[in-house]
């Protein structure tokens, strides 16, 4: 191998055959937006390796399941890689299982550029610029009765710069090895940290998110080799739509007004990133049960104010949910009132101060048979757990139980 310089990009995860999903009631304007993402994202990074004029693009695993995606993202594919077959730009694939399934791929027609390495063995292939041989890539697709071993792929090496291809990490992460430089796994809808040292361990995630916890920018890694061998990776932000967890701090005296000006700031920020995007709103900071949120009704109004003032613009920022951290004190007043609700209060205040109390639920259900893992005598042991069923109990009741839409301690708080 000559001391050559180059760079490939180092990808996988598109899953074209899935959709968004934890999008209660999307918006009609959105849905085509949500539905094209991950053909998108996947175009993104087919235009990305053209931008940047990568000599290859290493796909690890979990391109497209073909007995779901269906004949649109078969034909979506093949023409992306057409266009980098156009550009001199070869592709190298490490199939997943998902990928294999029916052995579709194997007899699809793909373009000449497009390689996918055996199932039954570590192939070796060797990647040419012009005359020049500048990388060594070995790789390995699934197999169902030969799992991934690092070991395998250390037999193969020869010099030069070595690159192992597979879906999955097998035991690198674990103990990277020596003798290949480049470890390019696949097969987390998360980026790892890569491993940097004598070797270079990595996993790019996912180009798109999928669900409201795949928050942040997502991307695939470009790879640039210098003449002496050295390795430097760079995140791309490719994601066609973008998922947001944000949370405002808020007291029991703000007042609708003052919390309605803090979204909007942060919104108007979230612009700035000029893409779709989908938001979690959690408030957090209450210590007690006040305030201008504590009522469901109330958040309700706040999202559909949000979805209405920034839900259509361009970009869109779509206002997923908008919860309430549960506060961890009760107001004494609810726990002490003769009504239906000071009864119920009353019990889970009672929970909230005997940690040791069981939770019991049958006597309160009657015939109804309950889930074996509630019924179970391990249920809900954990402290943490605990205090969080019962705080989100006592929202619930707050809701239910109350009688009139404001609370009695509301009446001297601001509210606008």
């Amino acid at each position: 191998m000559s001391g050559q310089s180059f760079r490939f990009l180092h990808t996988g995860n598109f899953h074209l055959e899935r959709s968004l999903s934890g999008i209660p009631d999307a918006p009609e304007h959105l849905r085509e937006s949500l539905v094209n993402a991950p053909f998108d994202a996947a175009e993104n990074v087919i235009q990305a390796a053209i931008q940047e004029e990568v000599d290859f693009v290493i796909l690890a695993g979990d391109i497209l399941d073909p007995t779901k995606a269906g004949p649109r993202a078969v034909a979506f594919l093949r023409k992306q890689f057409e266009r980098l077959g156009n550009r001199g730009i070869a592709v190298y694939w490490a199939a997943s299982e998902t990928d294999l399934r029916e052995d579709c791929i194997r007899v699809l027609d793909w373009p000449p550029n497009v390689r996918i390495f055996v199932s039954d063995k570590v192939e070796q292939l060797t990647h040419y610029r012009g005359d020049h041989a500048i990388a060594d890539l070995l790789g390995r697709s699934w197999h169902e009765k030969q799992p991934l071993k690092a070991g395998e792929f250390l037999s193969l090496t020869v010099g030069g710069y070595q690159i192992a291809v597979m879906h999955g990490s097998s035991d690198l992460f674990n103990e990277p090895r020596q003798g290949i430089e480049y470890w390019a796994a696949g097969g987390s809808d998360v980026p790892d940290t890569p491993f940097k040292g004598i070797v270079t361990a990595h996993c790019p995630g996912c180009p798109q998110g999928f669900t409201p916890q795949q928050t942040g920018p997502h991307g695939c890694t470009l790879v640039s080799v210098d003449s002496d061998g050295e390795t430097r990776l760079r995140m791309l932000e490719i994601d066609a739509v973008r998922w947001y967890r944000e949370s405002i701090e808020i007291t029991g005296r703000n007042s609708r007004a003052e919390v309605q000006n803090e979204l909007r700031t942060r919104l108007r920020h979230l612009a700035e990133d000029d893409r779709t995007a989908l938001v979690t709103w959690k408030l957090t900071g209450l210590g007690r049960f006040d305030g201008a949120y504590i009522r469901g009704a109330q958040r309700d109004e706040t999202l559909e104010w949000l979805r209405r003032e920034f839900g259509f613009g361009a970009p869109a920022i779509w206002s997923v949910n908008l919860v309430l951290d549960p506060p961890h004190a009760l107001r004494a007043e609810w726990c002490e009132e003769d009504s239906i609700l000071g009864d119920y209060m009353g019990v889970v205040r009672d929970y909230q101060e005997a940690d040791d109390k069981p939770i019991e639920l049958q006597s309160a259900i009657g015939d109804q048979r309950l889930p074996r893992s509630v019924g179970s005598d391990d249920w809900m042991t954990d402290p943490l757990e605990r205090d969080a069923l019962l705080r989100q109990a006592a929202m619930l009741g707050l809701d239910l139980l109350s009688g009139d839409d404001s609370l009695p301690h509301q009446h001297t708080l601001t509210s606008s």
